[in-house]
C-alpha cells in the first residue's frame, strides 16, 4: 500500500487547532443495533466518525449522511477489525469523502476486513495512520479540544483476544470528557485502568454491555454521568451490568430501547438532546 504515513500528531493537530470556538460539541450514536457507529462533530464542523457497523450499517450511514449533508469525515477511527465494527467502513470509503483513517495493527483474516483494505487502498490520497502495540498519542489544541488514542499493550491475550485488541478513544472538549472503550473485555480494560484518566462524563460502554470481570471496577473507576450501549433484542446488555451503572447515577441508554442518542456538550456540561 503506497500512500504518505504521517504521525497522529501532524494529521491531527490541524483538526483540533481548528475545532471548538464558542459552541457545542456534539456526538451522535446511532443504533445499529449490536454494532458501533459514533460521529463527533466539533462546534467547527469537524468529523470524526468511530466505527461503522455491520455492512448493512455501512449503507444506512451513507444515506443517512448524503440526507444530512455530511459531505466529507476528517477523521475515521476503526477500534479493531470485527464485522460489527468495521463491516460497513468499506461503504463509507467508497461513497463518501475520509481525509485519514486511524486503525489498529493486529492480524485479521476476514471479508470484512479485506473489503475494508481493498477499499483504503483504492483511495491513495486517504493519509493512513496505523497504530501499532503500545502506541498513543495525544493532541492537545490552544482551544480546549483534546483527542488521546491507546493501542493494546499486548500481541496476545488468548482464545477470544481481538476485543482486546480495540482502540480506546479519549476525547476531551473544555472540562467534559468521552471515552469509547471499543470491545473491551478484563485485560483490555484492566490495561486502560492502568493508564488511568478513565473517568469520564459520557462512556460508549464497552463489548455491548456484557458483564466481565473487570466491568465494576471499571465502570466505577470511569464513573459517567452518560453511557450508551450497542445491544440488540437478539443480545441484550447484561442487567448486572446496567444495575451497576445505575447505582453509580448513571442515565443508561442503549441502542436496544432507545434507538439514536444525541449527546451535547457545551465544555462544562453534557446532556442528551
Amino acid at each position: 500500500m503506497k500512500r504518505r504515513m504521517l504521525p497522529l500528531l501532524v494529521l491531527l493537530l490541524a483538526l483540533l487547532a481548528a475545532a471548538a470556538r464558542a459552541g457545542e460539541l456534539r456526538v451522535d450514536f446511532y443504533d445499529m443495533g449490536k454494532a458501533d457507529a459514533m460521529l463527533v462533530t466539533t462546534p467547527d464542523g469537524v468529523r470524526i466518525l468511530i466505527d461503522c457497523g455491520t455492512n448493512k450499517g455501512g449503507k444506512a450511514l451513507v444515506s443517512r449522511f448524503k440526507k444530512e449533508g455530511v459531505e466529507q469525515i476528517d477523521t475515521l477511527i476503526i477500534t479493531h477489525y470485527d464485522k460489527d465494527h468495521v463491516g460497513g467502513a468499506d461503504k463509507v470509503l467508497e461513497e463518501i469523502p475520509v481525509r485519514q483513517v486511524i486503525m489498529p495493527v493486529y492480524d485479521k483474516e476476514s471479508k470484512q476486513h479485506t473489503q475494508f483494505m481493498e477499499a483504503l487502498d483504492a483511495l491513495p490520497d486517504v493519509t493512513v495512520y496505523p497504530m501499532d502495540i503500545g502506541a498513543k498519542q495525544t493532541m492537545e489544541s490552544a482551544d480546549g479540544v483534546r483527542l488521546s488514542l491507546t493501542a493494546a499493550h499486548k500481541r496476545s491475550y488468548g482464545a477470544d483476544e481481538e476485543n482486546d485488541f480495540s482502540l480506546a478513544v479519549r476525547l476531551t472538549y473544555g472540562q467534559t470528557k468521552f471515552l469509547f472503550a471499543g470491545d473491551a473485555e478484563t485485560p483490555r480494560q484492566l490495561e486502560l485502568l492502568e493508564e488511568g484518566d478513565v473517568a469520564c462524563d459520557v462512556l460508549k460502554v464497552p463489548y455491548h454491555g456484557r458483564l466481565v470481570s473487570a466491568s465494576e471496577r471499571f465502570l466505577t473507576e470511569a464513573a459517567p454521568q452518560i453511557a450508551y450501549i450497542t445491544d440488540s433484542e437478539e443480545e441484550p446488555a447484561e442487567q448486572a451490568l446496567i444495575d451497576i451503572l445505575h447505582g453509580l447515577g448513571t442515565q443508561v441508554y442503549a441502542s436496544r430501547t432507545d434507538g439514536d442518542v444525541t449527546v451535547l456538550s457545551d465544555g462544562q456540561t453534557v446532556r442528551v438532546e
